[in-house]
């Protein structure tokens, strides 16, 4: 066999093998890193009872206010098999396993829920927290980056609350627009940032150790203390103002 004929059947061999490892990716039983999502599919969990929603890596969430809660899984096909929803002790726990996507598309999973009862959302994952419409829970917290190193994602809501309590240690996104008659603020380390320009609040509450910003907009009174380099930026000037600056961080007025 002369070395032409030989080059050309090596080359042939490559082809097949690239052509069937192709074809395997194309599958949920594919590995992970080279499985690629599938044809976009929809996936309904029926899931008991919670007050609380806690999101882990790889997960968008699209939060909605209803009579009737409702979980809905957006993603590729060959992906449906790595998400689960599960209530414990009245908290929702949607995660995705589907790690490694040297192949896949980035933010390739969606979940939609829909809840008449919520007190609290926990986010773990680098992909945003949004709202469909306005949510009008009594008490909300949104937190992120508390408990362990995990992504920094965005919180993108509009809110209608008696009390919204807003908690990271780390560096999240929070732009937040609406009503709410308290809000506390917690940045206990990190870069994160809050952008309430468009939330008019009552009173307002700070601990800010973060190296960003919060953007307030408070209405009768600000209170608390500013311990690093970040600045509370006032778009409103309330007649009660007791802050306290530490360091580099100071109240801005408009």
């Amino acid at each position: 066999m002369d070395r032409s004929m030989m080059k050309a059947k090596i080359t042939t061999r490559i082809i097949v093998l690239f052509s069937i490892a192709f074809l395997s990716c194309d599958s949920e039983n594919a590995n992970d890193c080279f499985q690629t999502s599938g044809t976009p599919s929809t996936r309904e969990f029926v899931v008991d009872d919670f007050k609380k929603i806690n999101i882990a890596e790889g997960i968008e969430l699209i939060i909605k206010q209803g009579p009737e809660k409702k979980v809905v899984v957006k993603t590729g096909k060959n992906l449906l098999g790595g998400i689960t929803a599960e209530v414990q002790n009245e908290e929702l726990f949607l995660r995705n396993s589907n790690g490694c996507n040297w192949v896949r598309d980035y933010n390739t999973t969606q979940v939609y829920v829909t809840t008449p009862t919520l007190i609290n959302i926990y986010s773990s994952s680098q992909f945003g927290v949004k709202s469909d419409g306005v949510l009008g829970f009594p008490s909300l917290g949104l937190q992120s980056g508390m408990f362990s190193d995990t992504a920094s994602g965005t919180f993108e809501v509009e809110v209608n609350c008696n009390q919204l309590t807003i908690e990271d240690n780390k560096d999240s996104y929070f732009a937040v627009s609406g009503t709410a008659q308290a809000l506390y603020i917690g940045f206990y380390n990190g870069n994160v940032r809050f952008d309430g320009s468009d939330l008019t609040a009552k009173e307002v509450h700070v601990f800010h150790r973060s190296s960003n910003d919060i953007i307030v907009k408070p209405i009768d009174k600000i209170s608390g203390t500013i311990y690093s380099t970040g600045n509370v930026v006032l778009k409103n000037v309330p007649p009660v103002i007791e802050v306290t600056q530490l360091y580099r961080g100071r109240l801005v007025y408009p």
